[in-house]
């Protein structure tokens, strides 16, 4: 049977409708056991700082994070390193916190499996800058040593500089690169240590054709068949320099570079060439391994590129596929279709980190604006604490990250974004509770929920099966959570009843504002919703009084909520202007707009026993009192008068007698003859 409930007071939702079936007793959300030495001794392995000695099990929790900071190695672990002295610091200034142990116990893992992610991109992007340089000083045809190419740039200008054959614009150029700045070496290296060395290269021919055209013809191609290796690269054979063309070709095939698939471009357009005329070798050399390797460098950018992006879509793809991390789904989705390499490359360093906090909201009637919500112990779903003189604040309390879950790192853990190391997990009662991780095995499947599509059949709603209690699912139940199966009277909380939407979960932004009356009602009432539109500004409140009020507009109307009253009612727009100019904000409404049974007017009465009528034909008018009694009596619009096309009014004339006119007559009235009513010809 369906379960209705009235709008919630903070404090009945808070401490909960019904008593549990069978109490079982949660520590405090912030006592969490001490880091065990096993746990101690995984940490340690995890950072790489050799063997796990007495000295680092037998530390307390504080003094292992300051360890971990004091010997980890800043080069393969900085965030991990950073985390840890962020914590010790938490710990020095608040010695009862559980950062420590929670760092030992889980955070530890996850900051050094970020860093050698990044550490293997530290060292992808250092193998493309030994790459560059080796070609680089290839091209200049400068020797080169692992010293010279594993060191700093400006040791590698220095490095040019020495070798350089004396006189040339290289050496000249290295030696005043060697004397900038950083941005200068990197400039020589990446630009212009290959423009110079061509500028020295078209210098030496220059002077080999002044000697004869022979000469400078045969230096021309020997400049040549060196750039073509230079460019694949590889050092050219002294023999290779005076073969014909089509031969020079050949050896290139024959090299184990140009088997690699790195220069498949450079290959094809090789054996191209072999195909073609001695004018197509010559270009071949002079100008297409160059263009060839321009788009082999091309070709590989783009499939680095594309890698980077298909695993923002994996992620992306799995982030929907869970149903919890919406945010990150999201993020993941603009990126991967709109966003630079850098900024696809920055989503993989820290930006998948980000967006993993989450709230839940309920599904079932009179559950939507309630929030998966505790503050330690057994666990709600709640409006949030509410306040009526103030506005709606944040529910930190009902906000969770999305964590791999400690038992299944294919499902997940919900962990307090307030309380950290706490994790709602199901108690052995089924009731399910906020409680710190203690490391044990049993708590870590009790705290691991894994994700199902909805039960309620939505295509983006979620429900969570207990890993600890297959089968049973996070339930709401009367404001309490539970897991639940659905399926059997032992338990009140396994009922049938609602229970599909009970069970699913609407997963939205984190820190949910707390619920008010009126958005209360805005969510669970369908047909009260559709009538009013989207809100178009925030609540407001009218304060300084013993009783406050609560106004919102919407597209289509505006709702008002009555502390004194505990009621949420709408004015819709066709009597909105006139409601609001009669009364302001803070009279209240005794009832929502009414649809007539005419099918074509509508009214709303206020406090007081004033009321507004509205028809397409009559607009909004006012009527109250006596005039307003007999018009009642007489039948509403329905009587023989119509609708009322004035509001009450002085007569000229008549000193104390008051009318309002309507469609078909007039009703007057003074304080000797009360009200009566008569046919007006109009």
């Amino acid at each position: 049977m369906r379960r209705t409930m009235a709008v919630l007071t903070a404090a009945s939702i808070l401490c909960g409708l019904v008593s549990p079936v069978t109490a079982v007793a949660a520590p405090a959300a912030t006592e969490i056991p001490a880091a065990t030495e096993i746990e101690k001794v995984k940490a340690v392995n995890e950072i790489e700082v050799g063997e796990a000695t007495a000295e680092w099990r037998n530390a307390n929790d504080r003094d292992f994070v300051f360890k971990v900071f004091d010997r980890i190695n800043q080069t393969d672990f900085p965030l991990t390193r950073a985390e840890s002295y962020r914590v010790y610091r938490i710990m020095v200034d608040t010695p009862a916190a559980p950062d420590a142990t929670v760092f030992i116990r889980t955070s530890i893992f996850d900051f050094a499996q970020r860093d050698r992610v990044e550490r293997q991109r530290r060292r992808d992007a250092w193998a493309e800058t030994v790459r560059l340089r080796r070609e680089v000083a290839i091209d200049a045809e400068i020797p080169v040593d692992d010293d010279m190419l594993g060191g700093t740039d400006q040791n590698f200008v220095y490095r040019v500089y020495q070798r350089a054959p004396s006189g040339t614009k290289v050496k000249a150029g290295a030696l005043e690169a060697w004397g900038a700045d950083a941005a200068a070496w990197k400039d020589f290296i990446e630009n212009k240590l290959r423009l110079l060395h061509a500028q020295d290269q078209d210098d030496y021919i220059e002077r080999e054709r002044q000697k004869g055209e022979e000469a400078g013809r045969l230096a021309e191609a020997i400049a040549a068949k060196k750039d073509a290796c230079h460019r694949i690269p590889l050092v050219a054979k002294q023999e290779w320099l005076t073969l014909t063309d089509d031969n020079f070709i050949r050896e290139l095939l024959k090299t184990p570079e140009l088997a690699d698939r790195a220069h498949l471009e450079i290959k094809n357009a090789a054996v191209a060439a072999l195909a073609g005329t001695a004018a197509d070798w010559a270009t071949f050399i002079k100008t297409g391994v160059a263009q060839a390797r321009a788009r082999d460098d091309a070709r590989i950018l783009r499939e680095r590129e594309e890698a980077d992006r298909q695993l923002v879509r994996d992620i992306k793809t799995k982030a929907e596929a869970s149903r919890l991390s919406p945010r990150l789904a999201a993020a993941a989705a603009a990126v991967a279709a709109n966003g630079t390499w850098e900024q696809v490359k920055a989503f993989l360093s820290t930006g998948q980190y980000v967006p993993l906090e989450q709230a839940l909201n309920g599904l079932t009637h009179n559950t939507r604006g309630k929030y998966v919500y505790s503050t330690g112990g057994d666990a709600w779903t709640s409006v949030g604490p509410f306040v009526p003189e103030q506005p709606a604040a944040p529910m930190r309390d009902a906000t969770w990250k999305i964590v791999p879950g400690l038992a299944d790192p294919a499902c997940f853990s919900l962990e307090s974004s307030v309380k950290i190391g706490n994790y709602l997990r199901v108690a052995a009662n089924l009731r399910v509770q906020l409680v710190g991780n203690d490391g044990s095995d049993a708590y870590k499947a009790a705290a691991t929920w894994c994700a199902k599509p909805g039960l309620d059949g939505s295509a983006t709603n979620v429900s969570l099966e207990s890993k600890a209690n297959p089968g049973r699912y996070l339930r709401q139940f009367w404001s309490e959570l539970w897991a639940a199966n659905g399926r059997s009277d032992q338990n009140n909380f396994d009922t049938t009843g609602n229970f599909q939407t009970d069970a699913s979960w609407k997963v939205t932004d984190p820190q949910p504002l707390s619920t008010t009356p009126i958005m209360f009602k805005y969510y669970n009432e369908d047909w009260w919703r559709n009538l009013l539109g989207e809100p178009t500004g925030p609540e407001e409140i009218q304060t300084g009084t013993t009783t406050p009020s609560r106004y919102r507009r919407f597209t289509n109307g505006a709702a008002y909520s009555s502390v004194r009253t505990n009621t949420v009612y709408n004015v819709l727009d066709p009597l909105l202007p006139k409601y609001s100019a009669s009364f302001g904000r803070w009279i209240q409404p005794t009832t929502d707009t009414l649809f007539l049974p005419d099918g074509k007017g509508r009214a709303t009465h206020v406090e007081n026993g004033v009321s507004i009528y509205w028809s397409p034909a009559t607009d909004a008018r006012l009527i109250y009192g006596a005039i307003k009694g007999l018009w009642v009596s007489m039948g509403y619009e329905r009587s023989w008068l119509g609708y009322p096309i004035s509001d009450e009014k002085d007569v000229p004339g008549q000193p104390g007698m008051r009318r309002s006119e309507f469609q078909h007559g007039n009703i007057d009235h003074t304080p000797e003859k009360g009200a009566w009513a008569y046919a007006v010809s109009r």
